[in-house]
This record gives structure tokens, C-alpha cells and sequence, in this order.
């Protein structure tokens, strides 16, 4: 395989993380292909005409089943390797994408250079669960370390180094949400077109694993990204 001609399949819904993540691609691989599907179906379509090199797929899609649908991929592309993404993962997530052949599982809150290393993991043929190098809880609620062992850090400690820097409008928004502050409110506030805010509000809101704005509020208090 050429990795300088390497066909990307990156599938999320959520636009904004969709893109940053294309970008990212194309920085590492400029003469490759990333072609994008929104949703499960889109992806599915876009199988019908090429298979890729790498299949990145977030678990999380509105039309899909998750991991159910890996059976599926193995069917299309039988050959192609899958890198699974989400806003979280655990224990049991881990064994079932291992059981149904994906290469790796990355977290959203992954590193740049975490998501890289496994791309370039998984496109070698190598599993890449690397990025998961913090504590999860198994089903039985016993700490599984993906990495560590006794003495190793806290999810939390390891989470939190793993985490990207977030801009001071982020920051901003992270705060309004926590005040309930509604979309076309805080666009006039910030300066942005509430068609920006959305797309920043649901990236934020995946991104930090949550099901509502108070909770991605909530969870930004909790891993340290707001003071109290």
C-alpha cells in the first residue's frame, strides 16, 4: 500500500469535529484522499463506489448501531481496517470492538499526535488501542488500566493531559451554557452567527461525552476546564 495515495473514510455527525479531524488528515497525508459521510447511510453509499485504506468511525452515529455495525464493514471492506472513535469509551466497548475486528478505538479527547499513531498503527496492520492510556471501568467495575497497573495515574490526571487546549471563545461558551444562555443570545453576545454557535455548542457537547448543555457544563467544571 502507498501511504502518499492513503483513502480516508471519516464518518461522524458532528460537522465541526468531522472537519477538524479531515484537516488534520490531509496536514499529515497531502496527497491523500479523505472523503466524509455525516451519517451511516452516507457511509454505506460511499462504500458502494471505493473502498478506503481506513475506515474511521464514530460509534456514535444517529442512523447506526454502533458497534453492531462492524459485522457490516467487514462484509464491504473486508480488508479495510476500522478505527472506531467516541466521546467515551469502557471496558466492555473495548472487548466488543476487539471481538468484532476493528484495528483500534480512540477517544475524542485524544491527542493530536494520539490520533496520528494510531492512524498510522492501524493503516501498518497494527492494533491501535494505544490512545486508550487511561483507566477504564469494566462492566464489573473493576479499573482495567489500558496502559498503566498498580500506581499508575488516575483516569482523571491521564484524561486531562489527553485533552486539546480549548480557544477562549470555547471557553466562553462552556461558561454561557452553564447560565442557560439560548443560541441566538450568545451569538449576539460573542459575535458569531448562531449557525456557528450550534455547530460549536454540539461539538463541545460530544466532545466532552455529555447528553445536554447543563451536562457539558458539568463536565467541564469537573475536568477542570471552568473554575467553580
Amino acid at each position: 500500500m502507498s501511504l502518499s495515495r492513503t483513502k480516508f473514510l471519516l464518518v461522524d455527525d458532528h460537522g465541526l469535529f468531522r472537519t477538524g479531524l479531515g484537516l488534520m488528515l490531509s496536514q499529515v497525508w497531502p496527497d491523500g484522499v479523505v472523503v466524509q459521510a455525516a451519517s451511516w447511510g452516507e457511509a454505506l453509499r460511499a462504500l458502494q463506489t471505493e473502498v478506503p485504506d481506513l475506515i474511521l468511525l464514530d460509534v456514535g452515529l444517529p442512523d447506526g448501531h454502533g458497534l453492531l455495525d462492524l459485522p457490516v464493514l467487514r462484509v464491504l471492506a473486508p480488508h479495510c481496517p476500522v478505527l472506531l472513535m467516541s466521546a467515551e469509551v469502557n471496558a466492555e466497548q473495548i472487548v466488543k470492538a476487539r471481538e468484532y475486528g476493528a484495528m483500534g478505538f480512540l477517544p475524542k479527547s485524544a491527542t493530536a499526535s494520539e490520533v496520528m499513531s494510531a492512524v498510522g498503527a492501524a493503516l501498518s496492520g497494527q492494533p491501535a488501542f494505544a490512545a486508550l492510556s487511561y483507566e477504564v471501568l469494566s462492566p464489573a467495575g473493576d479499573a482495567v488500566g489500558a496502559v498503566g497497573g498498580v500506581g499508575a495515574p488516575s483516569r482523571a490526571a491521564l484524561a486531562s493531559e489527553a485533552m486539546p487546549p480549548l480557544s477562549a471563545r470555547q471557553i466562553d461558551i462552556l461558561r454561557h451554557l452553564g447560565r442557560n444562555t439560548p443560541n441566538k443570545a450568545l451569538a449576539r453576545q460573542l459575535g458569531m452567527s448562531e449557525s456557528d454557535v450550534r455547530a460549536e455548542v454540539s461539538w463541545l457537547t460530544e466532545w466532552l461525552g455529555a447528553s445536554s448543555r447543563e451536562e457539558a457544563h458539568a463536565q467541564a467544571l469537573a475536568r477542570g476546564l471552568l473554575a467553580p
